[in-house]
């Protein structure tokens, strides 16, 4: 049976800040669902960026069948865009049998006619044999994507780690969670788990699809987008709970993004921080502004790649929060969303897959920009032309950027970038270019004086 996929993420803040519930549901290709949910302490008393979550699972069958409790299964929630996806790739299903992980990496459950049996699986690996079986297999050429499947194929135990050729120095940070997997580490145990094989690199893999990225395997959940319409709604409300924080980045032409914040309460205060008000707060929504006494433009906030919106407390922190934002060829925008071309609404552009938003560049590319002596910026920005896009990361002097002080950033010029750019609205992108010339920023001045940057406005 066909069957859409979707997945619903659900984040909302307990009344007791510093707290957050998760509620993910992943729909299986025969139907089924799973859903998770669980809290984790936030980070900082606000938000919870990245944590370790004990969620409680559970099953629901297809047609309306009966739920089955699950119990806790422990995965890692960062705020990534790309989490629901990688979560819900961890669940699967062979034959008639639903597979999940467990509370930890050494167990593995699976739901057969109602009922759920939990298995041990701890192979004992030797360090020479596994040594041996890296040299034989290249495995220094591969990288592991964090998958590990189990299961019991007649008397048969099968334990896998998916593969994936991907590369340190040629694209560095490229998303490898969409690398196709080429190989599988593979043991058996004949003995249920007593004994176990030596592993073995190998192309001819039990449970996984080789050729298939490990969020895209054809028996595994797969989610959908989260709707952009219930964020909203969800920012609102959470807007209506507290006081904000508001804070304006005007534009060249006295346009504005316009970001809000939840400042804490009194009795939140006095919890977090002996009533002093934290260096960071939620940041709620973000909206667009072209001129006074026009109706505001949503812009999401998580499209902005913004994770926190930051208060007095933090210092010049303020000041550099307008940086991701700016005009270029007279379109605005922030991060990488911006605004379409009929000036209605802000797209989200995602970061090229092979230059996400990279620690490094390319390898000739970083050799090219050591011998210029440049180093790339973290302004990363976008325009259109028509209909080519392009994205850019301006470059600095690398003597300069160097010359920085714990204190105070470095004033450096932009002295060239690297641009990729897009002829189909973004859904794929040109291997990344050194260019002298801008689309969108001026060489020879600094990343602070460029004229198309926004400026934060203090009231």
């Amino acid at each position: 049976m066909k069957t859409t996929l979707v997945t619903a993420m659900v984040l909302s803040l307990h009344a007791q800040s510093g707290f957050a519930q998760d509620r993910l549901e992943c729909l299986l290709p025969q139907g089924g669902r799973i859903v998770m949910e669980g809290s984790c302490e936030a980070p900082y008393g606000n938000r919870p960026e990245t944590c370790d979550t004990r969620y409680a699972t559970r099953y629901l069958g297809p047609d309306g069948a009966a739920q089955v409790d699950l119990g806790i299964t422990s995965l890692r929630r960062t705020d990534d865009s790309g989490t629901p996806a990688e979560m819900c790739a961890h669940f699967y299903v062979k034959g008639d049998t639903v597979h999940a992980p467990g509370t930890d990496s050494e167990h593995f459950r699976m739901l057969a006619k109602g009922q759920v049996a939990t298995i041990t699986a701890k192979p004992r690996y030797d360090k020479a044999v596994e040594a041996e079986a890296n040299r034989e297999s290249a495995r220094h050429a591969l990288s592991d994507p964090g998958y590990t499947r189990m299961a019991v194929q007649g008397s048969t135990w099968v334990l896998e780690e998916a593969l994936t050729r991907w590369h340190w120095g040629h694209y560095a940070d490229a998303n490898f969670y969409r690398q196709p997997v080429s190989q599988v580490s593979q043991t058996l145990s004949t003995d249920q788990g007593k004994s176990w094989s030596a592993p073995l690199i190998t192309s001819a893999s039990r449970l996984f699809t080789i050729g298939t990225s490990a969020l895209d395997q054809p028996d595994a959940a797969r989610p959908g987008a989260v709707s952009i319409a219930d964020k909203r709604l969800e920012r609102r409300a959470l807007m209506a709970r507290g006081k904000q924080l508001v804070l304006r980045c005007r534009l060249p032409d006295q346009s504005e993004f316009v970001l809000s914040g939840m400042l804490p309460n009194e009795e939140d205060l006095q919890r977090q921080s002996a009533g002093e008000l934290p260096p960071f707060v939620p940041l709620v929504s973000i909206s667009y502004v072209g001129a006074p006494g026009r109706a505001a433009i949503d812009v999401d906030g998580d499209m902005a790649m913004l994770t926190g919106l930051p208060t007095s407390a933090a210092g010049p922190l303020q000041d550099q929060v307008c940086n991701s934002a700016g005009l270029a060829n007279g379109v605005p925008y922030i991060g990488i969303t911006m605004l379409d071309q009929d000036g209605k609404r802000f797209t989200r552009f995602a970061y090229p897959d092979k230059i996400w938003f990279p620690s490094h560049p390319p390898r000739q590319l970083g050799e090219l920009l050591m011998r210029q002596d440049l180093i790339m910026g973290y302004n990363v920005a976008l325009s259109r032309r028509g209909k080519l896009i392009g994205l850019e990361y301006p470059l600095v002097s690398r003597q300069c950027a160097s010359a920085g002080r714990v204190d105070k950033a470095p004033v450096c010029p932009v002295g060239g970038v690297l641009r990729s750019e897009s002829q189909d609205n973004g859904a794929s992108w040109s291997d990344l270019a050194f260019s002298r010339a801008s689309w969108i920023f001026t060489p020879g001045k600094p990343l602070e004086q460029q004229p198309g940057r926004a400026t934060l406005q203090r009231r």
